[in-house]
């Protein structure tokens, strides 16, 4: 029996294998001036982020990397600013973030392996991409994870005419039997890859997200670029977002050029075996799993799924099925690569 494709194929599209789409991801990194081995982590991390069903956060990504006036300056490797037993405070050198938080979750794992926990925040770095990629890494390892990231202006404050805040992720990673439990999830109504995405295809969200430059609601993707999205969830979704924000400041977001509102990524880990032994932690989170999944559904109600794992089991058949990209994404990858 023929197994049913997860994406329907349209006029639109290309669908490209796993290995297809790295190795047009890493070509196309590569015609922007990264080293092979710099392309290939990318490359990688895009096309994870795609098999998990985030068009916007995979290959087109590159396209927004090729505009980023970061590009056009000079590059460091990551260092350590900072260090104690249980933090560090690290200096991305101004490797955008698909680079540079993967050192960070490096020494994140190190430090929770030597001292149980660790509070790792990283600074003068740009783009971090899905989140639960880096997390996923820190929980296979066994360990608990806080994540919060703030960066530059793109979310308006309700009530004002101009964005202060970035799109600001929380994340939480905690070690499972099988998979790790993720969630991962944006403070603003939209996340800035989605907007990108549809602004450069010329297209719309279905419902009013945000302002213009002249602070009226819009839908228009371009309009919500020169004006700015809102937080989800009104002001309790502000009042999240502000925080993130504030403890981007102590992973030294405005060392980066200066802005209290810029890119800075704070991690804190531990093992759960400070708590209790992890097998007790995991045996009781499956059974709280399914008791969630094991709960009475309304009518029409397939399933009652929990956070991640939805992404786990698509990103398997993705990687058998292929993915779908844009095919004006394609051509502007394939023009970087010559």
């Amino acid at each position: 029996m023929t197994e049913k494709l997860l994406d329907t194929d349209n006029e639109d599209t290309i669908r490209m294998s796993v290995n297809e789409a790295k190795a047009l991801g890493t070509d196309a990194l590569a015609g922007l001036g990264y080293r092979p081995e710099e392309a290939a982590v990318i490359a990688a991390h895009l096309v994870d982020a795609a098999t998990w069903g985030y068009e916007f956060a995979g290959l087109p990504r590159i396209l927004v990397i090729a505009e980023r006036p970061e590009l056009k300056k000079p590059r460091a490797p990551v260092s350590i600013v900072r260090e104690t037993p249980v933090s560090a405070l690290l200096d991305g050198g101004n490797n955008v973030g698909y680079i540079s938080l993967n050192h960070a979750v490096e020494v994140v794992i190190e430090k929770v392996r030597q001292s149980g926990i660790a509070i790792v925040g990283l600074r003068n770095s740009w783009f971090a991409g899905r989140n639960a990629y880096y997390l996923e890494k820190i929980a296979r390892e066994g360990f608990a994870t806080l994540y919060f990231g703030s960066s530059s202006p793109t979310v308006v404050p309700p009530g004002a005419m101009r964005k202060a805040l970035g799109t600001n992720p929380i994340a939480i990673a905690l070690p499972g039997k099988a998979d790790p439990f993720i969630f991962d999830m944006g403070t603003a109504s939209v996340m800035s890859g989605e907007l990108l995405m549809k602004a450069f295809l010329g297209e719309s969200f279905h419902e009013v997200v945000g302002i213009d430059k002249h602070g009226e609601p819009t839908r228009v993707a371009s309009e919500l670029l020169e004006g700015g999205v809102l937080p989800f969830g009104g002001h309790k979704g502000y009042g999240l977002s502000l925080a993130i924000q504030a403890l981007g400041l102590m992973a030294g977001a405005r060392m980066r050029n200066g802005d209290v509102s810029d890119f800075g990524y704070l991690f804190v880990a531990f093992n759960p075996e400070l708590l209790m032994p992890t097998e007790q932690f995991t045996s009781e989170m499956e059974e709280l799993l399914a008791k969630v999944r094991g709960l009475p559904r309304q009518a029409g109600v397939s399933e009652i799924r929990v956070p991640s794992e939805r992404g786990f089991r698509e990103r398997e058949l993705r990687r058998k099925q292929g993915i779908l990209v844009n095919k004006r994404v394609v051509e502007r990858l394939r023009q970087l690569t010559e």
